[in-house]
């Protein structure tokens, strides 16, 4: 679900200023979501119509033109049922993605400007989603493994500190 091909020679500035609006924010989803245009969920129709929410709320919902079932470009996924902007969550994204090593959450919520235990609950939901992407992944694609660095080797023992790190590649 999240690559780094969503974010292909783009920037942490060009992320901001593409997706500040909220309208744009949500459609980034929307294109994640359905790469070929809106399905409908419960009955596989792909024609919809937008649905202004009563409660003032800037995301969209859309009705399925068949049998009425409403969906936004959200649910069923990591960020069902957010409050956070749609923008913090693709910056948290986009900074855990492009990172090689493990990255904090402190570390995000400095950069992103997200507050640490929205970055940390963000990073919890993000990760769930890898996790659940790749043992999908891993029961249809068997034949092929991608990785950018590893490392082989454990810690030598009887080696002073800085000897017993393993060789990174």
């Amino acid at each position: 679900m999240f690559r780094k091909s969503l974010f292909k020679d783009l920037t942490f500035t060009d992320i901001h200023t593409l997706y500040s609006d909220p309208r744009e924010a949500e459609r980034f989803f929307f294109d994640l979501k359905w790469k070929d245009g809106f399905v409908c969920s419960k009955c596989g129709h792909t024609h919809c119509t937008t649905v202004i929410r009563k409660n003032g709320s800037l995301r969209t919902v859309y009705q399925c033109s068949h049998c009425g079932h409403q969906e936004s470009a959200t649910a069923g996924t990591a960020l069902e049922d957010t409050k956070a902007p749609l923008l913090s969550w693709i910056l948290v994204m986009f900074v855990f993605v492009m990172s090689k090593t493990g990255t904090s959450a402190k570390y995000i919520s400095d950069l992103t400007g997200v507050s640490y235990h929205t970055t940390k609950f963000m990073l919890r939901k993000i990760r769930q989603a890898q996790k659940q992407d790749n043992e999908t992944h891993a029961a249809t694609d068997c034949d092929a493994i991608g990785l950018d660095v590893f490392s082989y080797g454990g810690k030598k023992h009887g080696k002073r500190a800085g000897e017993q790190k393993a060789k990174a590649m």
